[in-house]
């Protein structure tokens, strides 16, 4: 009995989010109620408080759920054979932003992003700080791998590149949910730019790939 009723609240809280989300992202984060979320999931409002205390810990479930899937998807990237570093770390960096959009609109990232900065120290805060830091470890991770290849420079710190490659994306990211009308391929071309310049340093004297292509 004990499996059948964890199997029952975890099938609740996903119809929970699910419900969440697709407000969200139908009619605006501020306009969804709590009372709409719980009708669309067809549960009461008070089972939906059981599950969540606030939109805001709908909102940052939704953004968990984002940095789960990527980086899910992120591990099996690493582990597949590279030929290039500069490719390798393109395409991992763009399913990031790609997958951005499956489960969150911009407005919902303006949200989640502009909680973060105002309450750093809030539970929401602090649970997307951990989130960007463990994309930012996966980057350091590809680097590492990609140092045990032979493309990347092995006197460069891994977990300090993959910083600051995470940190580029994570920039033109702000820019890119702040301005509705950018589309991703801007967003993309803008990272690359930027990525082919570290790399200069990241490949020391093995330079065979720094252009971008």
């Amino acid at each position: 009995m004990a499996g059948l009723r964890e199997r029952q609240k975890a099938t609740r809280h996903r119809d929970i989010l699910e419900a969440a989300g697709t407000l969200f992202r139908r009619t605006g984060y501020a306009d969804t109620s709590i009372e709409a979320i719980a009708e669309r999931a067809d549960v009461a409002p008070g089972t939906v408080y059981n599950y969540f205390q606030s939109k805001g810990d709908l909102l940052l479930a939704l953004v968990a759920l984002d940095g789960e899937e990527v980086r899910s998807a992120g591990t099996e990237m690493i582990a597949e054979p590279h030929d290039d570093a500069f490719t390798a770390v393109q395409n991992l960096l763009e399913y990031y932003v790609d997958h951005s959009l499956v489960h969150l609109t911009k407005e919902l990232w303006r949200n989640a992003i502009a909680t973060a900065v105002t309450q750093p120290e809030s539970p929401f805060g602090l649970g997307y700080a951990e989130l960007d830091r463990k994309l930012a470890n996966q980057v350091g991770d590809l680097v590492a791998c990609l140092q045990e290849q032979g493309l990347i420079d092995r006197e460069i710190d891994a977990r300090v590149a993959g910083n600051v490659l995470f940190e580029i994306c994570n920039s033109l990211f702000f820019v890119f949910v702040t301005q509705e009308a950018m589309p991703m391929e801007q967003l993309k071309q803008h990272m690359a730019e930027q990525i082919v310049l570290v790399f200069a340093g990241l490949q020391g004297k093995n330079t065979g790939s720094t252009r971008q292509k």
